[in-house]
């Protein structure tokens, strides 16, 4: 008797043979990926085009500024024309404070949409002028030992109110700003800050003097940190400097100022008048012991309650 075979569901293959790929599928298949590669270096290439700068439109903002013309930021930026599509905007911000000394802030951002590249640019302000005296290192004939011998090698910069070097200028200009006497080894660079303590030191007594004492601030000509106990100031209507101390500023700018105040050049005059005409009188008499300086030089503003009038003597 034969046993009737009960009927299945579908049939499924579990194996698939593998497909034979023809020369023309591979072709195909090239041809494909050679398009789709083709496609995205064109999308590449339009997007960098966006920031083509004979097409994107550049948008200069100058804060502060009264120095630098847009002109003159289009061709600093005309020098790094080919990299700065592909720079980041700090680079291109970098690249701008490197080559611009009068760049404080600069702040670079850009649109794809909208195709265009905007610097945002912040200007350093003048705030004093310095005369750097180049020391020059030689060696001694006699003992062949390094001396330090000072040259007439001066050098005059316009700075900031931080010390960095705006730029490189003559005596004569800018002879309205207050100086500051440095000396050393090395030249100063342009757009570099000065770090050394006599140039932070004059700078830091020029911002307290025009914040405590205003109108002292306007007769200020010069200052000479070199010697911290003995910093020599010239006052324009002094005929002679003033020597205050790094530990003391403060307190002798303050007296400085209300000797300036209380028509203090009359009182000096009077004072060297007096000086003389007692000296006068004790050489006659002989007295030589207690001889007053033949020839007062400086007023030191060094103590705490008082000026003295002080000189050389022979």
């Amino acid at each position: 008797m034969r046993r009737k075979r009960k009927k299945d569901g579908p049939s499924h293959r579990i194996f698939k043979p593998r497909q034979i790929r023809t020369p023309k599928y591979r072709a195909r298949r090239i041809i494909i990926l050679g398009t789709l590669l083709i496609t995205l270096l064109f999308l590449a290439k339009l997007l960098l085009g966006l920031f083509d700068f004979e097409r994107v439109q550049v948008s200069i903002a100058l804060f502060g500024n009264s120095h630098y013309t847009e002109g003159q930021i289009y061709d600093v930026l005309g020098e790094n024309l080919d990299n700065i599509v592909t720079d980041s905007e700090a680079q291109t911000a970098a690249y701008l404070k490197e080559n611009m000394s009068y760049i404080e802030e600069a702040h670079v951002s850009r649109s794809f949409v909208k195709r265009q590249l905007t610097i945002e640019i912040t200007e350093r302000k003048p705030y004093a002028r310095v005369n750097h005296i180049l020391l020059k290192h030689a060696k001694s004939e006699s003992t062949l030992q390094k001396v330090a011998r000072r040259k007439k090698s001066n050098a005059f910069f316009l700075i900031d109110e931080a010390g960095y070097v705006l730029e490189s200028i003559t005596p004569e200009k800018y002879n309205d700003m207050i100086l500051i006497i440095d000396e050393g080894i090395q030249v100063p660079e342009i757009g570099k800050q000065i770090r050394t303590g006599t140039t932070q030191l004059g700078i830091g007594i020029l911002k307290l003097a025009r914040s405590r004492e205003p109108e002292l601030s306007k007769y200020l000509k010069t200052v000479d940190a070199r010697v911290s106990q003995q910093i020599e100031i010239d006052i324009g209507n002094l005929p002679m400097p003033v020597w205050i101390a790094a530990d003391s500023i403060e307190r002798g700018l303050h007296h400085i100022g209300i000797f300036v105040k209380q028509k203090g050049l009359l009182t000096l005059q009077r004072e060297i008048q007096m000086s003389k005409a007692n000296t006068f009188m004790k050489t006659r008499a002989g007295n030589k012991e207690n001889l007053l300086p033949e020839k007062y030089t400086y007023l030191d503003a060094r103590y705490e309650d008082t000026l003295y009038l002080r000189g050389e003597s022979k």
